[in-house]
């Protein structure tokens, strides 16, 4: 494709009007004819001269010619044509030759291979591989290599490999696809392969609600998000494995003074039962309990074996069985009874409220597990009990909720309380999520187990492709231009040197 780099220079082209000019208005001179009698002649050759007439016909084209490709030298014409493809690469991410998908795929990459792609890992140094059996590399697990972002490495790729058309087989795992996207070309293409069925389901929680009754919380991700499932079982005999559709064999063994159910190679999920909670108040906290049993009812469903509540006054305290609590919220001013505190070595948590009237104030807080989310200040109790450490904290800085831990178990200090004139959290919904997170901390966080969708992809390749013009080269004629300009340039001197001797002839 032809183009110009200076199209300003098109008013030199205004430079042909100029050897047409001369010769309309060049008028060689005209020969003496001796004749008898001139009186017939002369007004004939008036009319003549006063005629305005091209001569030169073929001078006066060269000339023409040779203006006009000194103006088109100005303009700087360039030829441009698309790059020439270089040899496709076939990039395989080492996940997926461990996928069934991967025989799906060998006829595509075989056919590739025929057109003369080079078959790479696409892994750091896209190295060289063979696929016969002995160059093929082993294949990685999915899920160990969920920090091997793929987007930089697209990216790297493109540049590494300019001008040559990419075909990429990589795993769908969401995991891979962190980070920010680049632009990528449009000579890229990307096929996903899901993850293993295997390898997104798992087995999140177990629970043992009543004696004769085993519950199994399975999770599962794909494209479509996570999603959870409540598996149902009779609580099995000894070295009985459990069998689970879409889980691999699962087995019951004791440990310490409960259970957990352990799945070869994988980690070992506690059997956990249901959460026991006493509540102890005085008849200034009668409001506050409504909010907290109805934050407590609001949370139980997404206990994995619900939840057990004992509610007393603080006067009859003394009948909650604190040997069997896991938890006890202390919602009055009075002391803890001794045989309440006798507890707390042996594993019981305690959570009080703020005693006292309190003192006004206007601010926030945030959540330690939770940065997300805040709640407002309305009154706060003075200061924090000495060697506690804080959990919560306010705008400034203050400690909202604090901790002191004794053996196994603790006292939490929350210097608020749970009524709409002390705070923001009985009203704004964000109690019974905060009390389970409290209560009830969950299981460290698993790996990354959804897919990213093909959709998603496509529409990602089509920005960066619209972002990434395709390379072209571009040749420069103004040599050849001034190559012919000059041969031009000669022979129109030497059509003007023979017109000039023949007419001096």
């Amino acid at each position: 494709m032809l183009f110009f780099a200076n199209p300003a220079a098109l008013w030199a082209l205004l430079g042909l009007l100029v050897p047409l000019a001369i010769h309309l208005w060049n008028r060689r001179p005209g020969r003496v004819v001796p004749v008898g009698a001139l009186r017939w002649l002369t007004a004939g050759a008036n009319r003549r001269m006063r005629r305005l007439h091209l001569t030169q016909w073929p001078l006066l084209l060269l000339r023409l010619l040779l203006l006009g490709i000194l103006a088109t030298v100005l303009l700087g014409p360039r030829w441009q044509r698309p790059a020439r493809p270089g040899r496709p690469q076939v990039l395989v991410s080492p996940e997926v030759l461990g996928t069934p998908a991967w025989p799906l795929l060998r006829p595509t990459v075989d056919s590739l291979r025929r057109r003369g792609a080079e078959l790479r890992l696409f892994a750091p140094g896209f190295q060289h591989w063979s696929d016969s059996a002995a160059g093929r590399p082993q294949p990685v697990a999915d899920a160990a290599a969920g920090a091997d972002w793929f987007w930089p490495r697209a990216a790297a790729a493109a540049d590494s490999f300019p001008a040559q058309p990419l075909y990429l087989f990589t795993s769908a795992g969401l995991a891979h696809f962190a980070g920010s996207r680049p632009a990528l070309p449009a000579r890229l293409r990307w096929q996903l392969v899901p993850p293993d069925s295997a390898a997104r389901s798992w087995l999140q929680a177990a629970a043992r609600p009543a004696p004769d009754s085993l519950w199994l919380t399975i999770g599962r991700g794909d494209a479509a998000g996570i999603r959870f499932r409540r598996q149902r079982l009779a609580w099995p005999a000894q070295a009985q494995p459990l069998r689970v559709p879409g889980l691999p064999a699962l087995q019951l063994q004791p440990r310490g003074p409960g259970f957990v159910v352990q799945a070869a190679g994988g980690a070992a999920v506690p059997v956990t039962l249901p959460l026991r909670i006493g509540i102890g108040y005085d008849a200034t906290r009668r409001a506050d309990l409504r909010y907290v049993q109805a934050a407590l009812r609001a949370a139980a469903p997404l206990l994995p074996a619900g939840l057990r509540l004992q509610v007393q006054p603080t006067a009859a305290a003394g009948t909650l069985a604190a040997d069997s609590l896991d938890w006890l919220l202390w919602l009055s001013d009075a002391p803890l009874p001794a045989q309440l505190r006798q507890q707390l070595p042996r594993g019981l948590r305690v959570l009080h409220d703020a005693a006292g009237p309190g003192q006004p104030v206007a601010g926030s807080f945030a959540f330690a597990d939770r940065p997300d989310a805040t709640a407002q200040l309305l009154r706060r109790s003075a200061a924090a009990p000495a060697g506690t450490a804080a959990q919560w904290t306010d705008a400034a800085g203050q400690p909202v909720l604090t901790l002191q831990r004794h053996g196994r178990g603790a006292e939490y200090y929350l210097h608020t309380r749970f009524h709409p004139q002390w705070s923001s959290l009985p009203d704004d919904g964000q109690l019974p999520e905060l009390l389970l997170a409290l209560l009830n901390p969950v299981a460290p966080d698993r790996a990354e187990t959804r897919s990213l969708a093909p959709q998603q992809l496509t529409a990602r390749l089509a920005d960066g492709a619209a972002a990434v013009p395709p390379r072209r080269t571009a040749r420069d004629l103004r040599p050849w231009l001034a190559l012919a300009a000059g041969l031009l340039f000669g022979l129109e001197r030497l059509l003007a040197t023979r017109r000039s001797r023949s007419t001096t002839a």
